[in-house]
């Protein structure tokens, strides 16, 4: 059975975020889940992550991880001080999570933010260096029961990994069960000549899709063909969660009109209408 899940940028930006308080917003509007920010959860004080652990028990709401890593956390860099205080950061994080119960973490792991255009050339340098750092985080996520989830993302923000298909090539190179991949549809409409193909060529190791039309607004609502991409996850017997991400500025619904239309979309067994 596929869940629905909801990015918490929804309601706040990370810096406005009282993320237990989102929970039972989430359960309102009929998600199944909650994706907060890691470094955010990381932050937090131990009652406050108590807080949010009880939140998500009271009202049955799984918990998931993303990180959009910022430079201290650049597992790529050529640099070893870098990429080793990058572990440590990462090996926290696991840890936080681990504490939290386990999950997912899903982002661009791989690589930090802001793009540093200049290391184009030193792309395979780079990888090496993501591959190598998350070999070494492996065990460590296997023992916390977290999965770390690659997402590619569009060449405007950054040239590491914009495909699917070298999503798949960075995961086997790791070789892994905790390591798997989070497609986002956005970033696949940008950079995928088929998205069926995509998620097809994911296969089993796709753990995670987040949904994001092309046009940001609400899902259904855009360009992409989201019986395309149903058909697809079927035939890759797709069982993760949705996890719905949509801009904060774009479009509001105070019911569950959002998580109702992705049901109807995507998943097998749901069928209220919207």
């Amino acid at each position: 059975m596929r869940v629905v899940g909801i990015h918490y940028t929804r309601w706040a930006s990370q810096a406005e975020a009282d993320i237990a308080s989102l929970v039972q917003k989430a359960r309102h509007l009929q998600y199944d889940q909650l994706e907060v920010d890691g470094i955010i959860v990381q932050q937090m004080s131990p009652w406050g992550r108590k807080r949010l652990g009880f939140e998500a028990r009271n009202h049955q709401i799984d918990i998931s991880y993303s990180l959009k890593p910022p430079a201290g956390y650049d597992l790529s860099s050529l640099d070893e001080d870098v990429r080793r205080h990058a572990l440590t950061q990462f090996q926290n994080l696991i840890r936080t999570i681990g504490e939290m119960g386990g999950g997912s973490l899903n982002g661009p792991l791989y690589t930090s933010f802001p793009v540093q255009p200049h290391l184009m050339k030193d792309k395979q340098r780079l990888l090496e260096q993501s591959i190598k750092s998350l070999r070494s985080l492996t065990p460590l996520a296997q023992d916390e029961d977290v999965v770390l989830n690659i997402r590619p993302v569009n060449r405007y923000e950054h040239f590491l990994i914009p495909t699917a298909g070298e999503a798949l090539s960075y995961v086997h190179a790791v070789n892994h069960p905790n390591c798997g991949i989070d497609l986002d549809t956005f970033e696949m409409n940008l950079e995928e000549d088929d998205l069926k193909a995509a998620i097809l060529q994911a296969g089993i190791f796709l753990h995670c899709l987040h949904i994001r039309e092309n046009n940001q607004k609400m899902v259904g609502l855009g360009a992409l063909d989201w019986k395309t991409i149903r058909n697809a996850l079927d035939e890759i017997y797709y069982k993760g969660p949705l996890v719905h991400m949509p801009s904060m500025f774009g479009e509001v619904s105070e019911g569950p009109l959002e998580s109702r239309r992705i049901r109807n979309l995507l998943c097998n067994d749901f069928t209220l209408q919207s």
